[in-house]
């Protein structure tokens, strides 16, 4: 079997850091994938896979190589955002690079990679066409009829893709109801999440230059308006002797640090963008998901991994972490940041609960077994599986 997987662009957060766990575990099981990207933005921080074991290939060579092309290939033209001129060259590349490869299986992550890599696979006439919704933007994102456009071309798409997975329960609710498709097309994998070894609260504090005994809190996310960290930095605000941490960067930074010094009188840390976070939330008393809404909140699994509690409004995404998976508290979003901060003076005059048992299931080889089952049950279905030889 072999696997092409399509995402937008190689930034720093969940569906990029997923693919090169799966590139990794589904090396392990004999399955290669050509892991294809666009490019990031110039101002947006990249997470290459070359940093993490996957090796580069360049496009001349992986169109030499066809179908025993293994590692990462950038295709500058895949970009966010409407770029019709743009779209059609990358729309062009994909066809020349799937004629070349033949895989069995077309794999896309994330909105864009989505709208121009499925139809690329179609046309290539693949065998299985697949797409993971790692969230989606037709709700909160968009005017409103750009959102409709949005869900017209998603149901369009949908109908011509065998196989649709949604990283939590709440996430394919939301698109059954938004008529992407009907619930029962949607398969619930959790995200694969890769753990690196947590450091020690002492040492991930020491690393942070975080005192021993100060009490200190984190939110971690894009700065963008839909993950709400003007609420963290007012549940801050509001608990005397509290501090907090941001990581991550986006367009609100300039605002969020304006809201710092006017609210939480310096008391929020603006660390940007830390690659090494799930490995220092031991550091925290505290993880805070504020969102608006998350497809699966991967922060949250990491922070169960490092044995700190996590708090949260109780909207879609952070609901199936907290409540389905692992177990956080949940706040009405009703109640707003002074809820929050009730919330957070409650779990630090506790004890964490036991996440242990909840991580399991997002590690890379288990998602990537859940991934291989469904493909092969696709492939046999289409009547073009292959079993591999034996031995």
């Amino acid at each position: 079997m072999r696997v092409m997987r399509i995402l937008t662009r190689p930034n720093v957060g969940g569906p990029t850091g997923q693919a090169i766990a799966l590139w990794h575990a589904f090396a392990q099981r004999g399955v290669p994938t050509l892991l294809v990207t666009g490019a990031t933005d110039a101002a947006e921080p990249m997470l290459a896979p070359t940093e993490h074991g996957v090796p580069a290939m360049e496009w001349q060579a992986a169109l030499a190589a066809g179908p025993a092309a293994s590692g990462w290939v950038q295709l500058p033209a895949l970009q966010r955002g409407i770029a019709p001129f743009a779209d059609r060259a990358a729309l062009v590349a994909l066809r020349k690079l799937l004629a070349a490869h033949r895989p069995d299986v077309v794999h896309t992550h994330t909105s864009k990679a989505g709208w121009i890599g499925r139809r690329a696979a179609v046309a290539a006439d693949v065998a299985v066409v697949a797409h993971t919704f790692h969230g989606h933007v037709l709700q909160d994102y968009f005017w409103r009829p750009v959102s409709w456009w949005l869900g017209q071309l998603e149901r369009r798409l949908a109908e011509r893709t065998q196989l649709l997975f949604a990283v939590s329960p709440s996430c394919a609710d939301e698109l059954a109801a938004a008529g992407v498709a009907a619930r029962q097309r949607f398969v619930v994998v959790p995200p694969a999440v890769p753990l690196a070894g947590v450091l020690s609260r002492s040492a991930a504090r020491a690393r942070l230059q975080i005192p021993p005994a100060q009490r200190r809190i984190v939110c971690v996310g894009r700065l963008v308006k839909i993950k709400r960290i003007d609420h963290f930095v007012a549940l801050v605000a509001a608990l005397p002797g509290m501090h907090g941490d941001v990581v991550g960067a986006g367009p609100l930074r300039a605002a969020l640090q304006r809201q710092v010094e006017q609210v939480a009188l310096g008391r929020v840390l603006c660390r940007g963008v830390r690659p090494g976070i799930a490995a220092e939330l031991s550091a925290y008393d505290a993880l805070v998901l504020p969102s608006v809404r998350e497809g699966c909140p991967l922060v949250a699994i990491e922070a169960f991994a490092a044995g700190i509690p996590v708090v949260g409004y109780d909207v879609p995404g952070v609901r199936d972490a907290l409540a389905h998976w692992g177990r956080g508290t949940l706040v009405p979003v009703s109640s707003g940041p002074a809820g929050l901060a009730a919330a957070v003076q409650a779990v630090l005059a506790g004890t964490a609960p036991d996440n242990s048992a909840a991580v399991g299931r997002f590690a890379p080889t288990a998602v990537a077994d859940q991934l291989l089952g469904a493909y092969r049950a696709a492939l046999i279905t289409s009547g073009r599986y292959h079993a591999p030889p034996p031995g």
